[in-house]
């Protein structure tokens, strides 16, 4: 990997009989390319988050939707359980009305 590192550096450097002129002008090329690709990166990184937005919108509004969903299936699941204690409490009221307690004398049937 050194070696390759090394290799480019010699491709890189300016030879010693380059035209000075053509360095600078060749650095300064090199910049504005640089300039050039973050302005466009960041301008796709604006559209990105713009796009984003209605995405974001629409899966609030989902979970808002299952938040409410889940709250009403919890009181839904609660007033039932009421509902069946009640139920049970009425039987078993009625069960114990139509009890008779008491004694009772069982009589032959020949008398």
């Amino acid at each position: 990997m050194l070696i390759y590192i090394r290799h480019w550096q010699e491709k890189v450097k300016p030879r010693p009989n380059a035209n000075l002129l053509m360095v600078i002008v060749s650095w300064l090329l090199f910049g504005l390319l640089l300039l050039v690709g973050l302005f466009i990166g960041l301008i796709v990184l604006l559209f990105g988050w713009i796009l984003m937005l209605p995405t974001l919108w629409r899966r609030r509004h989902e979970l808002k939707q299952m938040w409410q969903f889940t709250k009403a299936a919890r009181a839904a699941q609660r007033d039932a359980h009421q509902y069946a204690r009640k139920q049970h409490e009425y039987r078993q009221n009625q069960a114990d009305d139509s009890v008779i307690e008491g004694e009772f004398k069982v009589k032959d049937r020949d008398q």
